[in-house]
C-alpha cells in the first residue's frame, strides 16, 4: 500500500475514533513535516509497519521534523504532536511540547522509506519513549 493510501487510512481512523468532534485534515504540501492539523494540533504521522511499540520502547523522530513541529506549534499556537501507528494496529502519540527534548544522535537511515530508495544517509534522530506517550488506540 502506498504511503498516500496508508496516510489517508490513518487520518480516517483517527478522525472516526479520536478526533470525532474536531477532525484532522491533511496538509497539502507533499513532503511537509506536518501531515495533519485541526484546531488544536499539528501532527506528523508515522506508520511503523515493521515493528511494534514495545520492540524499541517507542519510536524515533528526526531532529529536523521535531524542530519544525515545535516551531510551527509556536507560530500557529497549536500543540505539536507525533503519532505512530505500529504493526499491532495501535496508535501512540507524543505531545512534543510536554516531553523532554530527545537526546540527538546520528544514525545511517534510508533517505526515505516509501519510495523504494535504498540509499542510506546520516540523519540526526532522537528516541521517543512509550512512558512519554499516550496510547490513542
Amino acid at each position: 500500500m502506498s504511503w498516500r493510501n496508508t496516510q489517508q487510512r490513518m487520518i480516517e481512523e483517527l478522525n472516526t475514533k479520536i478526533f470525532v468532534n474536531d477532525p484532522c485534515r491533511k496538509i497539502h504540501e507533499e513532503y511537509s513535516s506536518m501531515d495533519i492539523e485541526n484546531s488544536n494540533y499539528i501532527q506528523e504521522l508515522k506508520n511503523r509497519e515493521r515493528y511494534g511499540p514495545h520492540d524499541f520502547d517507542g519510536s524515533l523522530i528526526e531532529k529536523k521534523k521535531y524542530n519544525f513541529l515545535i516551531n510551527q506549534g509556536k507560530v500557529l499556537d497549536k500543540i505539536p504532536g507525533y503519532v505512530c501507528r505500529f504493526n499491532d494496529s495501535s496508535y501512540w502519540a507524543w505531545n512534543l511540547k510536554k516531553i523532554p527534548e530527545p537526546i540527538w544522535y546520528e544514525k545511517m537511515l534510508p533517505d526515505n522509506t516509501y519510495f523504494g530508495n535504498n540509499t542510506f544517509i546520516p540523519k540526526m534522530i532522537g528516541d521517543l519513549k512509550l512512558k512519554d506517550a499516550t496510547k490513542l488506540l
